[in-house]
This record gives C-alpha cells, sequence and structure tokens, in this order.
C-alpha cells in the first residue's frame, strides 16, 4: 500500500434531508478521520455530528463551551487507518473487476446484435445501416 493514510480534517455542511440520508456513514467518518458534519435548514446551521472530545457536556454551572478548533480532532491509530485503507482497496477491486465483467457482457450483447442485423440487413443494402456501421467500427470487434 504505500503510504500511511493521514486524517481528512474538514468541516461539510449538509442539509437535513442529505444527512438523514447518509447519517450512518457520516457517523463513522466522524469517528474515524474527526471530521465535523453541519446540518442546515433553509441556510441556517441547525446541529452539527462532531467527535465525542467535542460533545462532552460542560459542568452544570459553567456555559456551554465552544468546541475545540477544527484542526485539532483526534487522530485515528495507525492500525485503524491501515485496516480502513485496505478495506477501501478490497473495494475497489471489487468494482474494477465488476466493471470489467459487465463491460465483457456489453460487448458480447453488442457483437450479437450487430450479428444479428448483419444478417436481416447485410452490407450494401440499407444505407441507414451502413452508416451505423462505419459510425460503430471502432466498437466491434474484429474476428
Amino acid at each position: 500500500m504505500g503510504e500511511p493514510a493521514t486524517p481528512i480534517r474538514r468541516r461539510i455542511e449538509l442539509t437535513v434531508a442529505e444527512a438523514r440520508l447518509r447519517f450512518q456513514q457520516l457517523v463513522r467518518v466522524t469517528g474515524l478521520t474527526g471530521q465535523v458534519t453541519v446540518v442546515v435548514d433553509g441556510g441556517r446551521p441547525i446541529a452539527a455530528i462532531v467527535p465525542v472530545p467535542y460533545a462532552s457536556p460542560p459542568p452544570a454551572a459553567a456555559p456551554p463551551a465552544a468546541p475545540p478548533p477544527a484542526s485539532s480532532p483526534p487522530v485515528p491509530s495507525a492500525a485503524s487507518a491501515e485496516g480502513w485503507m485496505r478495506r477501501i482497496e478490497k473495494v475497489r477491486e471489487d468494482v474494477r473487476r465488476q466493471h470489467a465483467q459487465r463491460v465483457g457482457e456489453l460487448s458480447q450483447a453488442l457483437d450479437e446484435a450487430w450479428r444479428l442485423l448483419d444478417t436481416v440487413r447485410p452490407p450494401g443494402t440499407d444505407r441507414a445501416v451502413d452508416t451505423l456501421r462505419a459510425t460503430h467500427a471502432d466498437l466491434r470487434k474484429t474476428g
């Protein structure tokens, strides 16, 4: 894998609807990277998803304290970051494999469609189909 993962330190704003749809993902990312997500309603901030150290309740007599600056979120352990990087690479490889399989299936379907079209409209018999043949020549497999 190369270099160790560096923590993502950023703040994002999402609407209530977006935050609701992505809540589980946001909570996990916040725990791993320290990302702060501000939930806005009508452009006005109404809530935030913050790492636990930022959310500890203040003492009863003291007024609520401001959260620490966004530049100092907790840093995930190297083992945790390495584990996540392995999982991400596995997902990427799975997606690449699925993509290659789908491309193969589509190429076979396209070849079959052209074989059928060549049978129904042989080259030179239909000008429109001949134009399609010339246009799609780069997509068609050569025998």
